[in-house]
């Protein structure tokens, strides 16, 4: 993964201290890099908490508590959403290998919050089914409440990003038809630890890539310019239908090379060209 550069760079996290109870909210800064085990974690009050704020410039400004390094902290996922919205389809040539036409209009699912969970923790496959996927995706996270927001100005409500694996049941999508249980089981939505925090206004790179490997083994690789449906297109259609809160994720679609997942494999997630926290997850 490419470096931000050397500008400060503002990290989101939620964890647990060793021997503490309950969850806490955590900031990181660094000169780019993601946060490692020897950066420094303040305990800050949720950036999130005001449905109309600013997340970024919250965290920036909050006076921090408690101090530890990364390494000492039980990291969760990073935010707790009230919903999670994804894209299916929203790349051309993974719509093509799965024998399916691009669409016309972003074609929306949700996932349950209960599907999140946070890098590096276990993710047990359920038996009996032939076949599970991986899909690695560029996940935005809202920063402030948000109705029929225009395209031109969804970048000013993007909090931050992450990367995410959107896990998928082919059995059930297929029996189904719709994707409530395929995409819905407990773990099925793994997320990067770390949020990166962007400014209002900030527009991602469209020459970074989402990035995919199984058990170290690249699968997926494809710029964020190959979506069918661009962020700001994806904010707006969304949001003409239902009000998206701070917190709220959206898995924005998963490039091709999709791979078949087994109890034992690890998957691992990644962005080039605009640093994320990266993403690795173990199936049992």
């Amino acid at each position: 993964m490419t470096s931000g550069g050397n500008d400060e760079v503002l990290w989101l996290g939620r964890a647990r201290a060793s021997g503490a109870a309950g969850a806490r909210t955590v900031r990181v800064r660094t000169r780019g890099a993601a946060p490692g085990p020897d950066d420094i974690a303040e305990e800050i009050d949720d950036p999130f908490a005001d449905d109309d704020g600013d997340p970024w410039q919250r965290a920036k400004a909050a006076t921090a508590g408690a101090k530890t390094s990364v390494a000492a902290l039980g990291l969760l996922a990073p935010v707790r959403p009230s919903k999670v919205i994804c894209v299916g389809r929203n790349f051309r040539a993974h719509a093509a290998e799965l024998g399916n036409e691009v669409p016309t209009e972003p074609l929306l699912f949700f996932k349950p919050p209960s599907c999140i969970v946070p890098s590096g923790q276990a993710v047990a496959l359920p038996r009996g089914y032939e076949r599970i996927d991986m899909e690695s995706e560029l996940v935005v996270v809202v920063g402030r409440k948000a109705s029929h927001v225009a395209a031109e100005r969804a970048f000013e409500h993007v909090a931050g990003y992450a990367v995410g694996n959107d896990v998928s049941n082919r059995d059930l999508q297929k029996r189904d038809k719709q994707w409530t249980r395929a995409k819905g089981f407990d773990g099925f939505g793994p997320l990067a630890s770390w949020i990166r925090l962007t400014p209002p206004g900030f527009v991602p790179p469209t020459g970074a890539r989402i990035r995919g490997w199984l058990n170290g083994q690249a699968k997926q690789s494809a710029p964020l310019a190959d979506m069918v449906f661009d962020v700001p297109y994806l904010f707006a259609y969304i949001s003409a239908c239902m009000t998206l809160m701070p917190g709220d994720l959206i898995f924005t679609g998963t490039p091709e090379g999709v791979a078949a997942l087994q109890p034992g494999d690890s998957a691992q997630v990644a962005l080039d060209g605009f640093e994320l926290a990266p993403l690795v997850t173990p199936f049992t």
